[in-house]
């Protein structure tokens, strides 16, 4: 780290944003959140530590040919269309001095010469098997775990409907029946998300007090025994973005 130069942990993160292809706000909206990890990349930093879990499990991590480099596909890509990898180098004395086994070096796109120690390059992980898991049924029920959701979350839920139990059903009711209509003409809506090893849940957007802007994100996870979704929490949207 160069304070010199101005340069934190985190300048890496800020250089590869301004980098990809896509711009994202990698912050959280709310305070709270921000207060709690006082960092500028929070959702970017966890979503490259999940793509390495991911790769690791995936075995597609490639090492240099003399075992002391090493990267990983990041899944990002740069504006012109370049993969984006991640790379390392590895602490001999890590033992010794108590050090992590590898240290981050930079990122690099896929026509860099710093990637010339890995060939062939780590191909992108990945973690869907079977599309259909990544499209929402509109045709099946939701079934709402109301204690869980209503009672025990209430603080996720905007503050006109935490004091109330009974508007609070009905516009949790209200809403998913608005968000089936949407997801009809648009299946991008409901959002896939990871957990426990696989797609398993989806999340579903839930306007609940404005008609252009959603509050929560409701968590639905497919029961194929009984065919419906079951409702098994909602997220504040920060929450619902770092999952996605």
């Amino acid at each position: 780290m160069n304070r010199q130069s101005g340069e934190t942990w985190e300048t890496p993160y800020q250089h590869l944003a301004e980098t990809i292809e896509k711009k994202e706000d990698w912050n959280f909206q709310k305070a709270e959140f921000k207060s709690r990890y006082k960092q500028k990349y929070p959702i970017l930093t966890n979503y490259l530590n999940y793509t390495f879990l991911r790769a690791q499990t995936l075995e597609l991590i490639s090492y240099s040919a003399d075992g002391d480099k090493a990267c990983f596909n990041t899944g990002l890509q740069t504006r012109d269309e370049k993969d984006i990898f991640a790379l390392f180098f590895k602490n001999k004395d890590a033992v010794k001095y108590n050090t992590a086994d590898w240290t981050f070096i930079t990122f690099a796109d896929s026509y860099s010469t710093k990637l010339n120690p890995y060939r062939p390059l780590p191909e992108l992980p990945t973690y869907v098997s079977n599309p259909v898991d990544l499209v929402f049924d509109t045709k099946l029920e939701i079934e709402i775990n109301t204690e869980h959701i209503i009672d025990e979350n209430k603080n996720r839920l905007p503050p006109v409907l935490q004091a109330n139990r009974r508007l609070a059903m009905t516009s949790i009711a209200g809403a998913i029946e608005s968000i089936k209509a949407k997801v009809v003409r648009n299946y991008k809506v409901a959002i896939p998300h990871w957990y426990d090893g696989r797609v398993q849940l989806l999340l579903l957007p839930l306007n609940l007090t404005d008609d252009y802007i959603a509050d929560v994100a409701l968590v639905v996870d497919k029961d194929r025994q009984r065919n419906i979704y079951r409702a098994v929490t909602i997220l504040t949207m920060d929450l619902a973005y770092i999952d996605a």
